[in-house]
């Protein structure tokens, strides 16, 4: 890795089990990055550093982690790691931070975060990103990670693979994360949203973790992943032909794993009930497609929250 790449400061503005893994890994292979946190978490990572736990062997690593971003000056790369409902929040607030050659990523669930974003710092800012991890936050300051540590990334404004793609892209390999860069970044956003709407709506719905989901509620699974990509090709998404024969294939990889949504819900944070399901239905209405799961989907889970059980 070039000097030039390590030397490229990195914001990381979200230390969950996204940010506290990717930062973590990327502080450990030499970058410069810096954490904002708030809260307990916050107190933790400031006095007892950021604490990794990979495939069972742990890691201590002092970081520099602050409240806010407004007073840190520029970043070459900003992640913005926060829960979908705290997107416009984290945009306003990493203003100060953009200079002309800053790049934003969302590494977030949903479809609509970058867009979001773009219309805040603006398009020519803003790259696509997606998450493939299995990890999750133990308690404040502490991440675990088992499995697959991958991610993707692309330009979702022009179609092209630039520089800073290719540049991030040298950055997360060498942090050791497995990171592809898309084709169609649009069409990969709701590629993934397929397997979240269907997985962290069911996870909630009955407590199971991935692989029981896909033992006892295959039928379910597939008629939701369905729907999600008849509103997709409605909307003229370029989604894989395969896409729910993949995202099943793919989620055998992960015995015993809570989705993030089970996680929050089981923690008793807000769910991303709109983002995951609520934008199907809403993206459904606009171009007329028939929906017979989802709606019953997302009214169980308005129930089941707002029951607080």
């Amino acid at each position: 890795m070039s000097d030039l790449l390590k030397g490229k400061k990195i914001l990381v503005f979200g230390t969950g089990a996204v940010g506290g893994y990717y930062g973590g890994v990327l502080l450990k292979a030499g970058f410069d990055v810096t954490f904002i946190a708030r809260g307990e978490n916050y107190r933790v990572l400031k006095e007892n550093g950021l604490t990794l736990i990979i495939e069972g062997k742990k890691e201590i690593l002092p970081v520099k982690v602050f409240q806010n971003a407004s007073e840190l000056g520029r970043f070459d790369y900003i992640f913005i790691c926060v829960k979908s409902k705290d997107t416009k929040q984290a945009a306003v607030s990493i203003k100060s931070s953009i200079g002309p050659n800053t790049t934003i990523v969302s590494f977030q669930n949903g479809v609509e975060n970058e867009d979001i974003i773009a219309g805040i710092v603006g398009k020519e800012h803003v790259l696509g990103g997606l998450v493939f991890v299995a990890s999750r936050m133990v308690k404040p300051g502490v991440i675990e990670q088992f499995g697959y540590n991958g991610g993707m990334i692309g330009e979702l404004y022009k179609n092209e693979v630039t520089e800073r793609v290719i540049n991030l892209q040298k950055i997360m390999r060498e942090s050791e994360v497995d990171c592809k860069i898309a084709d169609d970044m649009r069409g990969e956003l709701w590629n993934k949203l397929v397997w979240n709407a269907a997985f962290n709506s069911i996870s909630v719905l009955t407590g199971k973790t991935v692989d029981k989901i896909l033992e006892e509620n295959l039928e379910q699974v597939k008629n939701i992943m369905c729907e999600v990509r008849d509103v997709a090709l409605a909307h003229g998404i370029r989604i894989r032909p395969d896409t729910v024969e993949f995202n099943i294939k793919r989620s055998k990889g992960f015995p015993g794993f809570k989705t993030s949504t089970l996680q929050d819900y089981e923690q008793g944070k807000p769910i991303e009930l709109e983002e995951l399901v609520g934008v199907v239905i809403g993206k459904a209405k606009e171009k007329n497609v028939q929906l017979s799961e989802m709606p019953d989907i997302y009214k169980r889970l308005k129930e089941k929250i707002g029951a607080g059980v």
